[in-house]
């Protein structure tokens, strides 16, 4: 199914759709699982965003590509000599994708209703943040790539 829609739209509307729906989600305060549902989104959105460059990069698309995790598909894009430095960054430890597994490991851990305040709670202004470095990231490789 994957497959069919990219066949249909391209990986940076999909990217740019994942990433608008992960606003969205930040908006809406009423909805449960919202972090949850939020990190699922802007993951799909980077997974999406990793097929674009790759696209970009080597002019085809490869099955085994669409095989790998989101971590392994940016390790393989880091490769490249050209935009190395900005996804290093961003892949080694208090980058976005370290931070977005942070964030997912802190949800599933059982909360602690005995401690009063923790550093590893997920505010809406932390989320809102790991947006912003997510748009402002994407932009920049994709202006980066568009120039080379």
């Amino acid at each position: 199914m994957e497959r069919a829609i990219k066949e249909i739209v391209s990986s940076k509307e999909l990217s740019n759709l994942y990433l608008d729906i992960a606003k969205k989600l930040l908006k809406n305060t009423d909805l449960n699982y919202q972090e949850y549902l939020f990190l699922a989104a802007l993951e799909k959105g980077l997974t999406y965003l990793a097929d674009e460059i790759y696209i970009k990069i080597e002019g085809k698309y490869s099955q085994s590509m669409n095989d790998l995790s989101l971590s392994a598909k940016w390790d393989l894009l880091s490769k490249n000599i050209a935009i190395n430095n900005l996804i290093q960054q961003e892949i080694n430890t208090n980058g976005l994708l370290s931070q977005i597994n942070l964030y997912e490991s802190s949800l599933l851990l059982p909360k602690n209703d005995n401690l009063i305040s923790t550093d590893n709670t997920i505010s809406l202004k932390k989320l809102n943040e790991l947006l912003d470095k997510t748009y402002k990231w994407s932009d920049l490789l994709r202006k980066t790539l568009d120039e080379c």
